[in-house]
């Protein structure tokens, strides 16, 4: 039976059926297991269970790496290279456009969802490169089609540091966008407050 036997060679995709299968409180640990392994390898639950005993464990051990999410890769990239495509990246919030940014936060805002949502938040930031070079402008129309291609060919070992750092990013913008609001509300108070007493 093959099995995979790292991060990389597990798509956002399977990635996605794996949290559903973990997350999901009516299977036991057991039934968690021969789920994922017929994820994993493709068979069916049948054919998971006739197997004996000993070679379910080897097969469990086989996929150990499972539990070790944060070992995924170290760093996010720049840029990436999938299935023969080159993308480009736009970590710095500022240079996002308007359109880029009220979509990456609307994918970020429910934090509970942005490990479902991290191909589409690679879909608003990793801009495909022209001839190699020059980055596209991000287009929204294309949105759902970038998306499923980054859902079903990019490995977790790439995904994972960018879920991370957007992760941590949503809760501070989040907090500065709070902050920035409460400035402008008190500085257009004070202006009304004086317009009224002239």
């Amino acid at each position: 039976m093959k099995l995979p036997t790292s991060w990389k060679q597990i798509s956002l995709k399977t990635f996605s059926e794996l949290d559903s299968i973990i997350r999901n409180d009516r299977l036991n640990s057991n039934e968690k297991d021969l789920a994922i392994l017929s994820l994993l390898s493709g068979k069916s639950n049948e054919e998971i269970q006739a197997l004996p005993f000993k070679t379910r464990n080897k097969y469990l051990k086989q996929i150990q790496f499972l539990n070790k999410l944060d070992m995924a890769r170290k760093g996010v990239p720049k840029f990436l290279m999938i299935k023969g495509k080159l993308f480009r990246l736009t970590l710095n919030a500022t240079e996002l456009s308007g359109g880029q940014y009220i979509d990456l936060m609307n994918f970020l805002k429910d934090p509970d969802a942005t490990t479902k949502n991290i191909h589409n938040v690679l879909a608003v930031i990793a801009l495909s490169m022209k001839f190699g070079l020059i980055k596209t402008r991000y287009d929204g129309k294309n949105h759902a089609t970038r998306a499923k291609f980054f859902y079903e060919n990019m490995p977790v070992s790439i995904a994972y540091p960018i879920l991370v750092f957007f992760c941590n990013l949503s809760v501070s913008l989040t907090s500065a966008t709070a902050d920035y609001l409460k400035t402008e509300t008190r500085k257009k108070m004070n202006e009304i407050s004086r317009q009224m007493q002239d």
